[in-house]
């Protein structure tokens, strides 16, 4: 009996988002941990510019870095998914934005 619920969703079949290659990666000064892939990268530039872009990589590697018992789950994968406009990786940069220009 094929139930859609037992159905496989491995890879982008059947429903199931495609995962990103962790392979394909862009190499940022600085920024150790935190994994994009080109398009990605300059997807981002685009919405958020160079300079709130850069605090924010620099802020989710610090957060990495500290190796919580959360952040440990998004070592070695894709990081693009952090970089929401309502998030709290973008929020963070934001944030340090207004209280550096005051």
């Amino acid at each position: 009996m094929n139930n859609k619920n037992s159905m496989s969703k491995n890879n982008g079949k059947k429903g199931g988002r495609p995962k990103q290659d962790s392979k394909i990666r862009i190499e940022l000064p600085d920024i150790d941990l935190v994994i994009l892939t080109p398009t990605q990268y300059n997807s981002l530039i685009e919405k958020y510019g160079y300079d709130l872009l850069r605090k924010s990589l620099l802020i989710l590697d610090g957060w990495l870095k500290g190796r919580s018992k959360y952040s440990k789950k998004y070592i070695g994968k894709n990081n693009y998914a952090h970089f929401r406009s309502d998030g709290w990786v973008v929020n963070e940069a934001k944030r340090s934005f207004k209280t550096s220009f005051l």
